[in-house]
């Protein structure tokens, strides 16, 4: 049984990187067992849903992403990106903000995130109800290529707020998205990374949980 777990394409989003999301959709078709999207799968925040399914090159890529999960038993937990719109986008795969299963904990990862979490009922509200009014004039609510030593420290304490959640539940694994920045080696957090930069995402076989990363030629 081979569980792939990845997060954070941004599908609508300019510098995407959509020939590597193709090519993890076609890698996921012929090894994968299950599939499991750890949110903002869609950059519905900065791009309306027919401008995906009508323009390319994030049209193509939509599709290869609905091909895909017509093979693959698919899973996608929504992001801040792609927050509850999901229920308005039909797409045939399960939908959910979070979920357990076998003691692993599959999540977004702005749940650790306390920027996100001092707005986040009224956040929620907005982008639910008025998406337009954010795809208007909210198209960068974060710039997704930050580097530097105050966003690596940003980070550092949402991976420290998760692995206080997998002490405190008692859980095996968590694998989450969120950052844009890979994490696998310490023990119980999993961090998908994204497919713009990092080109990373997370195995799991025989319930053993593995970072892994595409080439980026």
């Amino acid at each position: 049984m081979k569980i792939y777990c990845a997060s954070d394409f941004h599908i609508g989003y300019e510098n995407a990187n959509y020939p590597k999301m193709k090519e993890f959709f076609e890698i996921v078709k012929e090894n994968a067992d299950e599939l499991i999207l750890c949110g903002d799968v869609l950059d519905l925040w900065r791009c309306p849903i027919e401008t995906i399914q009508n323009e390319e090159p994030m049209k193509s890529t939509y599709e290869a992403l609905l091909a895909m999960a017509e093979e693959v038993p698919t899973t996608i937990i929504w992001g801040n990106h792609d927050y509850k719109l999901w229920k308005k986008v039909s797409i045939p795969v399960r939908v959910t903000d979070s979920f357990v299963s076998k003691n692993i904990y599959y999540c977004h990862g702005w749940r650790f995130d306390l920027q996100q979490r001092l707005g986040y009922w009224l956040y929620g509200w907005l982008v639910n109800k008025f998406p337009y009014l954010y795809q208007k004039f909210f198209k960068t609510p974060f710039e997704l290529k930050i580097k530097g030593q105050e966003y690596e420290l940003h980070n550092r304490i949402i991976h420290e707020k998760a692995r206080e959640f997998i002490k405190k539940e008692g859980l095996e694994y968590l694998i989450m998205g969120h950052t844009h920045a890979p994490s696998g080696g310490d023990g119980k957090l999993f961090d998908c990374g994204d497919m713009i930069d990092n080109l990373t995402y997370v195995i799991i076989e025989n319930g053993k949980p593995r970072l892994e990363k595409m080439s980026p030629d």
